[in-house]
């Protein structure tokens, strides 16, 4: 009986000596995939598509130039941009814009490439579209080749474009900008001279300040004129956008513009108010924005006309 007890204990020891080794050979049975949700699918067909951008840019980037000058990464994006108007009195308006920025590092250290739906440049000089665009865009397909160069704090540009629609038309703009920081102030010179073949030669330029009162809250007091040769008309816009950032994906800022010009003599042409609601859904991705706004214009005889305003922006 004493010889059957050993003899039990030691087979017991041999299989707790070697239950650590069994353990480790056994397969552990597959775990159960998991089901992507349709959101994260969008974002990877979204980085998906962005990487092929990016490598298609290097590969001309590099056919163009012949060698590598760079190893800075590629930067090239495309956005496509989605307004929705809406105006009391009138029906809704859509638009779909495109912006190309083909990012070309070892090229770029002599020109930079763009192509877009629109014509870029003339929307930049109208400060009051980037708070307020109320009206759609003018499709306009073409590209532009731009030579930027710094010039001590001065960034000086020279962006030819051409027209890819209808007729050939080139149009041309040289720019100069700055930027002066003191504590919470930031005062932004702009001076650019153009040309273009519907509206002749121009001047724009603008001098705006903004002022940072709180952590969340920031002050622009914008001043802009244009002034188009073949229309001898000069532009001016005055306006007043205060900043509010909820956090950092999420921001309002409420807005009045009051908008001039010489034809047929110096005055008021417009005046509006608005609030801009922006949100990023997904970072360098997906944003929108939301605009309600109250214009009074002159060919209304000022009487209010309320509308809102509809961005959507998908990133690749």
């Amino acid at each position: 009986m004493g010889s059957s007890i050993k003899t039990r204990l030691f087979f017991c020891l041999i299989a707790l000596a070697a239950a650590p080794h069994l353990s480790a050979n056994v397969v552990p049975p597959p775990d159960t995939p998991k089901e992507e949700s349709l959101e994260q699918d969008f974002i990877d067909a979204n980085i998906e598509i962005g990487e092929w951008f990016d490598d298609v840019a290097e590969g001309l980037d590099l056919f163009l130039v012949g060698r590598r000058l760079t190893r800075r990464a590629n930067e090239t994006y495309v956005k496509i941009e989605n307004s929705t108007f809406l105006k009391d009195t009138r029906g809704p308006n859509n638009v779909t814009s495109l912006i190309a920025n083909v990012r070309l590092p070892n090229f770029e250290k002599y020109w930079q490439l763009k192509f877009t739906s629109f014509d870029d440049t003339r929307e930049q000089r109208s400060s009051r579209n980037n708070y307020i665009r109320n009206a759609p865009r003018e499709q306009n397909y073409g590209a532009s080749v731009g030579l930027f160069r710094r010039l001590g704090n001065v960034r000086s540009s020279f962006q030819p474009r051409i027209d890819l629609q209808g007729s050939f038309k080139v149009s041309h703009s040289l720019g100069f900008e700055s930027i002066a920081e003191y504590r919470r102030s930031r005062v932004n010179p702009k001076l650019e001279l153009y040309a273009t073949p519907d509206r002749g030669v121009g001047i724009y330029q603008a001098l705006n300040f903004n002022y940072r009162l709180t952590r969340r809250f920031s002050i622009t007091l914008i001043n802009q004129g244009d002034y188009e040769e073949k229309l001898h008309r000069y532009s001016v816009t005055n306006g007043i956008s205060v900043g509010h950032t909820l956090t950092d994906l999420k921001a309002l800022s409420y807005n009045v513009f009051f908008l001039s010009n010489n034809r047929p003599n110096y005055h008021l042409q417009n005046y509006s108010f608005s609030i801009t609601w922006s949100e990023v859904i997904y970072r360098k991705i997906l944003d929108y924005q939301v605009t309600p706004h109250l214009d009074f214009d002159e060919e209304n005889g000022f009487g209010g006309l309320a509308g809102i305003t509809f961005d959507i922006a998908l990133n690749f």
